[in-house]
């Protein structure tokens, strides 16, 4: 069978270009890293790779919203602390005033304290972080609490922020300042205000053992302070929420990363060799065209 010089010219340009073809690739997994350049190199791969991404977009997410709930719950944690501080000093006082011995002096002394007690609780129910009234709930215009003769009173709302920790968990960020200074749905909830200001009445009156007397508000207190306890403990519980399944996340983004890897990128000792023997492969076939088109009678006749 004859073969003429044009049907051989095209099938020794297309060897050479599949060659090339083959090298250029390898040239390019070497350039990017990866394996996967184009759908088109691994379409099933490439799939598995792109949902991969997506995850570890949503997993980087998650880490964003416990990144920025953790300032706010330990703030929250120290406020509650000063509440505790607030609240034991003027069960101190009370304590102390309830003795016998004191004179009316004293208490009305004592009294001036607990107003300046009282001036400090609601300080701490204004508290602000980021610019953020912390226990007002969704309103964020004023501040939620206002002392004016004694009298407390609350403009926030109920409302609770929550943030998506992971796949399943949300965690509110949160306390409404009423449930937790005023008691406001909360199983024999104590308002704290109206306790302080209920024991700075007692003082200035010499009233020890009254229906409103220092001794009565001695136990408000106590249980003030159980309130208070109870949702520092809940705080605590919601750290510990976000910190497990903060570490959770960073097993995942591992995992998922390690995947990705296999997925995508190359191996790159045996894409090295590869990428020589393509190389020599390439040459080889550059040489066995030259040789293979052989000058016609037209060449020697220019």
């Amino acid at each position: 069978m004859r073969i003429s010089n044009q049907s051989l010219a095209h099938q020794v340009q297309d060897n050479v270009q599949q060659a090339m073809r083959r090298l250029a690739a390898a040239q390019e997994q070497i350039s990017s890293g990866k394996r996967i350049n184009r759908l088109s190199d691994d379409p099933f791969g490439a799939a598995r790779a792109v949902e991969l991404r997506s995850f570890q977009a949503s997993l980087d997410q998650y880490r964003k919203n416990i990144d920025s709930a953790l300032p706010f719950l330990n703030q929250t944690d120290a406020v509650l602390g000063d509440v505790d501080d607030v609240l034991n000093r003027a069960r101190e006082l009370a304590v102390a005033m309830a003795n016998g011995a004191m004179s009316a002096q004293d208490r009305a002394n004592a009294a001036a304290e607990v107003n300046q007690l009282l001036s400090r609780l609601v300080a701490l129910g204004n508290a602000k972080l980021e610019n953020r009234y912390m226990f007002a709930g969704f309103v964020n215009g004023a501040a939620p609490f206002a002392l004016a003769a004694g009298v407390v009173t609350y403009s926030g709302d109920g409302g609770q922020i929550f943030i998506q920790a992971d796949g399943s968990t949300n965690v509110a960020i949160n306390l409404p300042g009423d449930k937790l200074f005023q008691g406001v749905g909360v199983a024999g909830g104590t308002d704290l205000f109206d306790t302080l200001s209920d024991l700075e009445t007692a003082l200035n009156a010499n009233d020890v053992s009254g229906p409103n007397g220092i001794t009565a508000q001695i136990g408000r207190l106590d249980r003030g302070l159980n309130q208070a306890h109870g949702f520092r403990a809940e705080i605590g519980a919601r750290l510990e929420t976000l910190n497990t399944a903060s570490a959770g996340l960073e097993i995942m983004k591992l995992r998922t990363t390690e995947t990705r890897s296999k997925i995508e990128d190359i191996d790159a000792i045996k894409v090295f060799s590869d990428f020589a023997l393509l190389q020599q492969a390439f040459q080889a076939a550059l040489q066995a065209s030259a040789r293979a088109i052989q000058p016609s009678i037209l060449d020697f006749l220019r």
